[in-house]
């Protein structure tokens, strides 16, 4: 447990994968994607779903297939992985810069441009892409690269975990109710919705990126909170401003996101920052359908048959 926890402060958000915050700086590379005219939608693409992170194969520049994880929770775009460049003879195009979770110790990234992204018959063209060495890293990850949010910023786009689809479509979702669809604030491109622990609420980013924790939340904010359980240290985290532990408890009360409930669920912190996290384990029991062009989302819970 505690080895894999170590990769904490790349789970929590809202801090990117791998302990780095991609933040685009001034004269940034922009993130331009585009699609060919008319494809045929909606697209459905098979999603692996174990052992955390959803995962997708596409084609880049003409070749592959190569697995792509899905991030809710990253602010870029599109990420390559190292390797993925060097196999597709890609020169560097730009540079953004990167931090880890204490916001110290920033470095500079390259990114490249691929002059495709081929998803079904869905093709995305012109798109810059932040590279970074995925699996030689000390903790390493099979993918081949990392697709956010924001790629899909024009259409529909769902992952539906218990059918294990991705869904890609044109439309956009009803109104706000509060209970199934909800409205969500857009923090460069990473949803950030509402939680109701008992009567206390709490803004927490939707991370298919978090395999940790299914709630992850500040200390300041579960301390006010009624536990069923004494807090348990299960495993250590390191950044560049130290070590810490990491605990879960569990709670008295409900959690509440819209309509869907979770009753005494055990939660896992400290969260980084004054946001809470809602992880991969809680959306894998949804379909989560994103409209990035007004801010909603629509959470459909696999309701489980007696």
């Amino acid at each position: 447990m505690e080895h894999t926890l170590r990769r904490f402060f790349r789970l929590l958000r809202p801090l990117l994968v791998l302990a780095a915050i991609v933040t685009w700086i001034s004269g940034r590379a922009q993130l331009a994607h585009s699609a060919d005219a008319a494809p045929k939608l909606p697209v459905e693409i098979p999603m692996q779903t174990e052992g955390g992170m959803p995962t997708i194969e596409l084609m880049v520049n003409g070749q592959g297939p190569f697995l792509f994880g899905i991030d809710t929770g990253a602010q870029a775009g599109t990420r390559i992985d190292s390797s993925l460049v060097e196999k597709l003879a890609l020169k560097p195009s730009g540079q953004v810069q990167a931090t880890d979770p204490s916001g110290r110790n920033p470095q500079t990234i390259d990114t490249v441009k691929l002059d495709s992204i081929v998803i079904g018959n869905l093709r995305f063209a012109d798109v810059t892409a932040a590279s970074r060495n995925y699996k030689n890293s000390p903790r390493p990850m099979k993918v081949d690269g990392i697709l956010g949010l924001s790629l899909f910023a024009e259409y529909l786009v769902t992952l539906d975990f218990p059918a294990k689809l991705l869904r890609i479509d044109r439309g956009e979702l009803p109104k706000a109710d509060g209970a199934e669809i909800l409205d969500y604030k857009n923090e460069g491109g990473v949803p950030l919705v509402e939680l109701t622990v008992g009567s206390a609420k709490i803004d927490a980013h939707l991370d298919s990126g978090n395999a940790i924790g299914a709630f992850v939340l500040p200390t300041a904010f579960v301390e006010k909170l009624a536990k069923a359980s004494e807090p348990v240290v299960v495993g250590k985290a390191r950044s560049a401003s130290g070590e810490m532990e990491i605990k879960q408890v569990q709670l008295k009360d409900t959690l509440r996101l819209g309509r869907h409930e979770f009753p005494q669920p055990t939660i896992t912190f400290p969260a980084l920052g004054e946001v809470g996290n809602v992880g991969v384990k809680t959306l894998s029991q949804f379909a989560v359908t994103f409209d990035q062009q007004h801010n909603r989302v629509r959470l459909t819970r696999l309701e489980v048959k007696h």
